[in-house]
């Protein structure tokens, strides 16, 4: 019976496992993917480098098309509906169309490289071709000034980030906390065979073996068969393409587990041998065991409740990462001006910069958003952590999905002093005009989010990175280039707080303002202005988030039935030493209430002890999620030992016990 009790619950942990094994294979085809045999990744930054962009493109696809390396950039799919990626190859190739994801949500694409035309070449790369040269053009473009990070597919990789992250690291942790309670169940329904054994005189390493030996029986079976049927379910719902990949995932994630489990079931056997003294005195055989099992028990419920909190803010999190997905998705068609020129050629353009930002606002087609945080600028912003100068048309893009009421008025009178006194002297160095500064903040219209809504501000300097703020004063500019003086407006389109709606819009604007590459040429400037989209990153860093903040949810559901098998171990431990005890009271007609009620009480207090415990490393935010699982010790340890009891009790009356 008991034999098949752990096999039922290995297979259900390795069940678990395989739904992580599945998680990691998703990350690797995310990184790597198998259907265009992607075999390494590049990350490339042209920051440093004497590239223009256009440059950077041109000599990136003249070695992919000499050494044959297949390079395929990733970039997220703007143009589409959904939030997912395109893969842009350099030149043409043998590559498909359109491929299947092993996530098999959408169908991935790879599309030609006119998709870069207004992209930047900074990013991660594919090499799906011949990687023999790799070496060689990497060095090439080092010695160019451009830094290159190369990563080759490996899953021992995959793993090794997964368990970097922390709600993968604590599933794998429930795993580890599962096994041992299992390991313990084992050991406990093996110990009156094992002192029998020991007082027959069997050697010590023969008893081990056979102890060992079964538990590693039971666990392998159920491994081999989850892994099996796994296999064929990958197989046959995604591609036997990814089978492999998924076969190595799961494999070394099992070949972990059960070597951990054999060697807890080892050191808790031999701190549990039966004792010359036990076999004399005629001491239930399990007693030797209860230590390990309240420890045991212990330890998974200090795991449950400390995971709650952090559970709770990965809920909290994946919320607040949808949010941020959305609005990168509304700035999907906005683009920014990219600055290939000489600082000196910059100053000379100052004027029809601020013309071309003028007259983009005249077509409402620029957004702006500059943010101080209180930390940055170490002053003193009272009530608020962050102030952001934008214009309308910024809130306009970041208010699209929000309630009407997600931005709250607040009075100049208010904040007057706070706000004169901390960006007074910035105005007078930014404004066009010759007015005092405390007349150009009077002009402002002043906001706060409402509360339960974060408003995305740009980051003062920020390079196109977005904050999500509840507690921003938020200051509207009734015009931008009324306001702010044109070398202050260059230096903000150039570290990308201002954007522009529409590629085609966009260059029509420079076109008119003579900043196209011909106007510029014609004017002596060798450098060139270009048009890049300001999503893209941020696009792929919220899919890669949204991707992971579910695991810490899948991690506490773990741990919670690691905790709940803990519990009933101990719980089992505890009735077969106080079986012939119960026994003669249960039939005299006492309930069990009375019968348990001492036991049940000095863990329920041992409990609410490590509860306080953890309660003095937890946020206040996460009380709410601590209490709800000590809720749930509260429920779990009473119902454990009826259960154990009553067990136990026919066990005694059929005279197995």
């Amino acid at each position: 019976m008991y034999r098949r009790v752990v096999m039922v619950v290995a297979a259900a942990l390795f069940s678990l496992l395989a739904l992580v094994a599945v998680i990691v294979t998703d990350l690797h085809d995310r990184d790597f993917p198998q259907a265009i045999g992607a075999e390494s990744r590049l990350g490339l930054d042209f920051g440093e480098s004497q590239f223009s962009d256009r440059e950077a493109f041109s000599a990136l696809a003249q070695m992919d098309a000499d050494w044959n390396l297949g390079l395929v950039r990733i970039a997220p799919d703007l143009a589409g509906d959904s939030d997912g990626l395109v893969l842009v190859a350099l030149n043409d190739g043998s590559l498909p169309a359109t491929f299947r994801w092993f996530s098999g949500s959408g169908v991935g694409k790879v599309v030609g490289r006119d998709r870069l035309a207004n992209s930047s070449p900074d990013g991660s790369y594919l090499v799906t071709g011949d990687s023999a040269r790799l070496g060689e053009f990497e060095s090439r473009l080092g010695s160019a000034g451009v830094r290159v990070t190369r990563t080759d597919a490996s899953i021992t990789d995959s793993l090794r980030f997964a368990m970097r992250e922390g709600g993968f690291a604590a599933a794998v942790l429930a795993a580890f906390a599962l096994i041992a309670a299992l390991a313990l169940f084992w050991l406990s329904m093996k110990a009156r065979s094992r002192a029998l054994r020991v007082l027959g005189g069997c050697p010590t390493l023969r008893i081990q073996a056979q102890d060992l030996g079964g538990f590693a029986a039971a666990l392998l079976v159920p491994a081999a068969a989850v892994t099996l049927a796994a296999a064929g379910y990958v197989g046959l719902a995604r591609g036997w393409l990814y089978v492999s990949v998924f076969v190595k995932a799961l494999a070394g994630v099992e070949i972990a587990v059960i070597a951990v489990s054999l060697l807890v079931a080892l050191a808790m056997s031999a701190s549990a041998w039966p004792s010359a003294t036990m076999l004399a005195t005629r001491q239930p055989a399990v007693k030797s065991l209860r230590s390990a099992a309240v420890i045991l028990q212990a330890l998974t419920f200090l795991l449950v409740v400390g995971a709650a909190g952090p559970a709770w803010s990965a809920y909290r999190s994946s919320s607040a990462t949808a949010a941020e997905m959305a609005q990168w998705k509304n700035l999907a068609d906005q683009v920014v001006v990219q600055f290939g020129i000489s600082d000196e050629e910059m100053t000379s353009l100052e004027p029809q910069i601020g013309n071309l930002i003028k007259d983009g606002e005249s077509a409402e087609a620029v957004a702006f958003s500059y943010t101080f945080s209180a930390e940055q600028w170490e002053g003193d912003f009272g009530d608020y952590s962050a102030v952001s100068f934008v214009n309308q048309r910024w809130l306009d893009l970041m208010t699209t999905s929000a309630p009407p009421d997600a931005l709250t008025p607040v009075p100049y009178d208010r904040v007057k002093d706070m706000v004169t006194r901390e960006f007074g002297e910035t105005f007078k160095l930014w404004s066009r005009s010759q007015g005092a500064s405390g007349e150009i903040l009077s002009g402002f219209g002043y906001l706060r989010p409402a509360d339960g809504f974060r408003l995305p501000v740009g980051r003062g300097g920020g390079g196109g990175s977005l904050s999500f703020l509840d507690d921003v004063l938020v200051a509207v500019m009734p015009s931008l280039h009324s306001t702010i003086n044109d070398q202050d407006l260059t230096s903000m389109a150039s570290s990308r707080n201002i954007l522009f709606t529409g590629v085609a819009a966009t260059q029509a604007l420079f076109e008119r303002n003579r900043l196209a590459a011909a106007a510029l040429r014609d004017r002596g400037v060798k450098g060139e202005l270009g048009v890049v989209y300001v999503a893209e990153d941020g696009i792929l860093r919220a899919q890669f988030m949204a991707y992971l903040v579910w695991l810490m949810n899948l991690a506490l559901a773990a741990l919670v039935v690691a905790f709940a098998v803990a519990a009933a171990i101990s719980a089992l431990i505890t009735a077969l030493l106080h079986a012939r005890r119960d026994f003669p009271l249960r039939l005299s007609g006492r309930s069990w209430a009375r019968i348990l009620q001492s036991r049940v009480v000095k863990e329920l207090l041992a409990s609410v002890a490590l509860v306080a415990l953890v309660a003095l490393f937890q946020r206040p935010e996460a009380m709410g999620p601590l209490l709800v699982a000590a809720l749930l010790g509260v429920f779990v340890v009473p119902l454990s030992h009826l259960c154990a009891a009553n067990w136990c009790f026919a066990g005694v009356s059929r005279r197995r016990i």
